[in-house]
């Protein structure tokens, strides 16, 4: 299907095999736009690219997401991504504080951030020094519990956390047995960052994309196995499920969707510590496919919301909107126009 569009949208139609085994077309659509002062959205020309491949802090087996891309056969609910940097209130050093993220009426997400503090062992046992007063916290996965177990520095093929292999402050009974200190995680709640136990176990807190590998996101995958291989290649797995491509964590999974009306509000992710709000562009997509004898009118879906506003420079804040639609029968059409309905 060729696409076209008079909309500054990057767009791309590929096929793919759906839950049923049936053979489905997709066709994704991309938006970029500009944050104003009063928290309304411009469009950014010209159109974006999709980003075809995952994008990663480094390594991909040990750092976070930083990108998802962008070419999923469908999601299950809205993706509500956000890169930012957690700044203390009125812009002062401070030991601990709450970041969040809300939507009236659809979501409230809250953790806290706090400085830098370290598991040390001592006479009587583990203890955790006080965290540093500090004006700033990335919220990345990187300072999140997890990571590979900490404590002895000497441990032999330590155990990595697969809901979050990047992170910091993961620590067993074995890996203690060794005389070392280690850094507790920077992002949490207020419940863990009380906890005298340096083995206990924390919730991944965060607000970026869940790579593809980590639990719980990759058993939703299904099983690639020789069995699979020799009976249903290409199609997907029996036990595939379509959450797979749901990249944002599990509190920043909207269902149902959002129309792009929504009002978002972001607390403590901006200098000084406030309060930043954005509304969506208020529109929607339609695809008018057609073909020699049949045309189809699909309503796309905005499945995927990311939000950029770690740059100091407020001017370089942007917002990404994903729309997705499925077309059946998708050799019937040949062409499909991209239109926008204002809405709200």
């Amino acid at each position: 299907m060729h696409l076209s569009s008079l909309l500054p949208l990057g767009s791309l139609f590929f096929k793919h095999w759906h839950t049923d085994d049936t053979e489905i077309g997709i066709v994704v659509a991309k938006a970029l736009f500009e944050i104003r002062e009063d928290g309304t959205l411009k469009t950014v020309k010209p159109a974006p690219e999709l980003i075809m491949g995952d994008v990663f802090e480094g390594d991909v087996a040990n750092t976070p997401l930083v990108t998802e891309q962008e070419i999923a056969p469908g999601k299950v609910a809205t993706d509500l991504t956000i890169n930012a940097i957690a700044h203390a209130p009125k812009g002062k050093l401070a030991p601990e504080w709450a970041v969040s993220v809300s939507i009236p009426e659809k979501l409230h997400y809250e953790c806290r951030v706090r400085g830098p503090a370290l598991w040390t062992r001592g006479l009587t046992g583990w203890s955790l020094s006080p965290p540093e007063a500090i004006a700033q916290v990335p919220l990345t996965y990187a300072l999140a519990y997890g990571g590979a177990e900490q404590g002895d520095p000497d441990l032999k093929n330590p155990e990595v956390y697969q809901l979050n292999p990047a992170g910091i402050g993961r620590a067993t009974a074995r890996s203690l047995e060794g005389k070392a200190n280690f850094a507790a995680p920077q992002i949490g709640s207020v419940g863990e960052f009380m906890n005298t136990d340096p083995t206990a176990e924390m919730m991944v807190h965060g607000f970026g994309p869940i790579a593809k590998a980590w639990l719980p996101r990759r058993a939703y995958a299904g099983t690639f196995d020789s069995e699979w291989e020799q009976t249903r290649h290409p199609k997907m797995p029996e036990d595939y499920d379509l959450r797979f491509w749901n990249a944002a964590p599990h509190p920043l999974q909207i269902d149902p969707m959002l129309d792009g009306t929504e009002t978002i509000h972001l607390d403590g992710m901006t200098e000084g510590g406030g309060r930043k709000s954005l509304t969506l562009p208020g529109v929607k997509l339609m695809l008018a496919a057609t073909g020699d004898d049949v045309s189809k009118n699909h309503t796309m879906k905005l499945d995927t919301v990311h939000i950029d506003i770690a740059d100091a420079d407020a001017s370089t804040h942007r917002v990404t909107c994903l729309w997705r639609t499925v077309v059946t029968g998708p050799h019937r059409f040949t062409k499909g126009q991209l239109q926008s309905v204002k809405i709200g």
